[in-house]
């Protein structure tokens, strides 16, 4: 069988191209993501399957640390596993154990896992070691997507939609001029756009912090931004994080001016354009749904999205793990805590 143990800082090479040569690895399971999430304030366990000294598979877990008697720590992307393996049961349990050891774990009563695999048709269809964990509430990592295929740009050009590709061709005529940038200062330059864009149409956004925080962990190795200018003003802005083969569209708007110059169909062609030159696979768009959802969030973005081509994907999502044996504990002491009474022991180890 298998061994897990802690990865350390000597790990971390062979870790990363794990990731990114897995088939379900993604950059929420990088290590640079990871150190991200660190700035962010959470606590991240790093464990890897071993077969002998090879390192073949395992995870890494976020833990935001907190008072409360109950937590989740979770596993986006992961685990990275071979879900093929007769052994695989085995392995997963065995990381189970091992997460659930972790001091940062040590509060959990959830453990929350969204491997990149794809859809089930039916039950038959869930790889055989995650049978049997009920689907989460709530997905850390969007289970659709559009995923657009890069190459050569007349195939690009020839799977996009008409009118995205006059539109692009449009703002190359208006003057629009889009660039890229690895520099963690124009952050500020995003976050003004996508201030704006949060602002007219409702939805919460992070604080500049966060985004600091990203730049200072992905720049330049795994992040880019790209931001779309007309006249001097940044009209449309893009984040994308590229790993593996993946170029994916993290973060991003526009401003509600000029609008006929369409900048943000110059933004995502300047995007697939300068990923498919440096060898990249695919644009994943980030979050996705078909055309008959009409009331749900995504569906303004999903329309403008699928305007440059790409195939809808259907993923597994996120599925809990729950220790049931903590759960009640931290119940107990909830009541305890509401309404003193006759003390009721809590269990050693849990």
């Amino acid at each position: 069988m298998s061994r897990i143990a802690p990865l350390g800082a000597t790990h971390r090479a062979a870790w990363e191209a794990l990731v990114a040569a897995h088939p379900s690895g993604g950059f929420m399971q990088s290590w640079a993501w990871s150190a991200f999430k660190e700035l962010e304030g959470y606590q991240v366990v790093r464990l890897g399957v071993f077969d002998g000294d090879r390192l073949t598979g395992g995870a890494l877990a976020y833990a935001f640390p907190s008072p409360a008697e109950a937590g989740l720590v979770a596993v986006p992307d992961g685990p990275l596993l071979d879900w093929t393996a007769p052994d695989v049961t085995e392995t997963f349990q065995a990381l189970v154990a091992a997460l659930r050891r972790a001091a940062p774990a040590r509060r959990a009563v959830v453990l929350r896992f969204e491997p990149r695999l794809p859809a089930p048709a039916g039950p038959e269809d869930v790889p055989v070691a995650l049978r049997g964990l009920p689907r989460a509430p709530v997905d850390l990592v969007p289970d659709e997507t559009l995923e657009v295929d890069l190459g050569p740009e007349a195939a690009m050009l020839a799977a996009m939609r008409p009118k995205a590709r006059y539109n692009a061709r449009l703002a190359q005529r208006h003057g629009v001029e889009v660039a890229s940038s690895a520099d963690p200062a124009d952050v500020h330059a995003l976050y003004a756009v996508l201030e704006e864009t949060a602002g007219y149409h409702g939805f919460l956004l992070e604080p500049k912090s966060f985004f600091i925080n990203l730049a200072l962990a992905l720049f330049p190795a795994m992040g880019r931004l790209t931001l779309a200018r007309y006249k001097g003003l940044t009209l449309a802005a893009a984040l994308t994080v590229r790993h593996g083969g993946t170029v994916t569209y993290l973060y991003g708007g526009h401003l509600a001016l000029f609008r006929h110059v369409m900048a943000s169909y110059a933004l995502h062609w300047h995007v697939m354009r300068e990923a498919a030159g440096d060898g990249y696979r695919v644009y994943d768009l980030y979050a996705y749904v078909p055309s008959d959802r009409i009331d749900h969030p995504y569906t303004g973005f999903s329309r403008f999205k699928e305007k440059f081509g790409g195939r809808h994907v259907r993923r597994l999502g996120s599925r809990d793990l729950v220790f049931y044996d903590r759960l009640t504990d931290a119940a107990l002491h909830a009541l305890r805590t509401v309404s003193p009474g006759p003390r009721v022991p809590v269990r050693e180890g849990a």
